[in-house]
């Protein structure tokens, strides 16, 4: 049987490739306009993403993951029934399976906004600093990537590994807190698709890991 690593690092290669292409024609044509339209946005649209883009803060989705791992593991050690004690197992690694997701690509994350120095939309609308300038530390100078849309792309990814018939909820929310980032202007367009294309490379090789190191998770019904 044929080794399918070479044809998904191939894979990712290309849409890495198109990732990159796609970024950089927003940069040049679209990601100006996209803040000068929801420079304009309806107030009660504002407030609507205003409640939306929290979903993307990876404090809240580290702590679920980080909490369900260690609550799960300490009932394990107070429960004698083996269906019980198999259904914690599973809890447990979905648990550091969230954990693991977005903490790996959020980290990757912050190494680019660092590398890249992209000024968020601010520095547009009251600077005129549009132009990367590399190895920035400024917070208003971390705009590449998003940090939220890479957060909600890898919860979503996370609950279609897990449970496949999930998809619409993961697109919701992933589109959602995509949308609510350009929208409330602290993001450009390409910002959030770079964000979310490191999300579904790291995600993916952690799924792969842990269908290896812990086939229990995925066995089942996904009960």
């Amino acid at each position: 049987m044929q080794n399918p690593e070479p044809r998904r690092g191939l894979q990712f290669v290309v849409g890495l490739v198109l990732t990159l292409l796609i970024c950089a024609l927003s940069y040049l044509l679209f990601d100006r306009l996209a803040i000068n339209y929801f420079l304009a946005a309806d107030p009660s649209a504002i407030n609507f993403f205003h409640h939306v883009t929290f979903l993307g803060d990876s404090l809240y989705s580290l702590l679920i993951g980080a909490g369900l791992y260690l609550f799960c593991r300490f009932r394990q050690q107070n429960i004698q029934d083996d269906l019980a004690c198999l259904a914690l197992e599973r809890w447990k690694l979905r648990g550091l399976f969230l954990f693991s997701a977005v903490i790996s690509s959020g980290l990757l994350v912050i190494l680019f906004k660092y590398l890249c120095g992209r000024p968020r939309p601010i520095k547009l609308l009251t600077e005129n600093l549009y132009d990367f300038s590399l190895f920035e530390t400024s917070a208003k100078m971390l705009s590449f990537p998003s940090g939220h849309s890479n957060t909600a792309v890898a919860i979503a990814l996370v609950l279609w590994y897990l449970w496949p018939k999930s998809w619409p909820i993961g697109l919701l929310l992933a589109g959602g807190v995509i949308l609510s980032r350009v929208v409330l202007l602290k993001h450009y367009p390409s910002d959030a698709l770079a964000g979310a294309y490191v999300a579904v490379v790291t995600t993916f090789y952690l799924h792969q890991f842990f269908r290896r190191r812990f086939p229990a998770l995925f066995s089942g019904n996904g009960a």
